[in-house]
């Protein structure tokens, strides 16, 4: 068990590079939108932010696990001062906290965990992958429909202006 001190350190770490990982989840969903754009410039704005929602990222559960790995490794390599400053709060010690995890990730070790890790999500049965195809589609076709309504509303009203 760690002491109070300990605790609210890796605590702090652990907040540092989940908030971190999810930033990143952001702009993977605004990079896979401008990729839609670019390879899709048929598809409506509203379908891409769909199946960017949809495509799903990295589970939680394997970013804390890293994330923990990393903590543990830390404070098992690095001395007390050193973490205390590390976890001062300041930009440049929770970027210095980031570059440190990124590095760790690629370590050999980690390299065959994440590996591993990865390898459970190619796992999922059918039936979760057959639910989250219907779930994209159902989603997409309701943006479809209400699309459609819209654009018979303008339709419409275009025609109720012009007589």
């Amino acid at each position: 068990m760690d002491d109070p001190k300990t605790a609210v350190l890796r605590l702090h770490i652990h907040k540092v590079l989940y908030r971190r990982s999810l930033e990143t989840q952001e702009g993977r969903r605004e990079a896979i939108r401008e990729l839609l754009a670019a390879l899709r410039p048929d598809l409506a704005p509203e379908k891409a932010a769909c199946v960017a929602e949809a495509v799903p990222a990295l589970l939680p559960e394997m970013h804390r696990k890293w994330i923990g790995l990393f903590v543990d490794r830390l404070f098992e390599t690095a001395a007390p001062p050193q973490l205390e400053i590390l976890c001062d709060g300041s930009e440049e010690n929770n970027g210095a906290l980031a570059l440190a995890y990124v590095m760790f990730l690629e370590s050999e070790r980690m390299e065959k965990v994440i590996a591993q890790d990865l390898q459970t999500i190619g796992r999922l049965d059918d039936d979760e992958m057959a639910g989250a195809v219907a779930s994209l589609c159902s989603k997409l076709s309701q943006i479809e429909e209400s699309l459609l309504k819209a654009r018979q509303a303008k339709a419409g009203q275009y025609q109720r202006e012009k007589n």
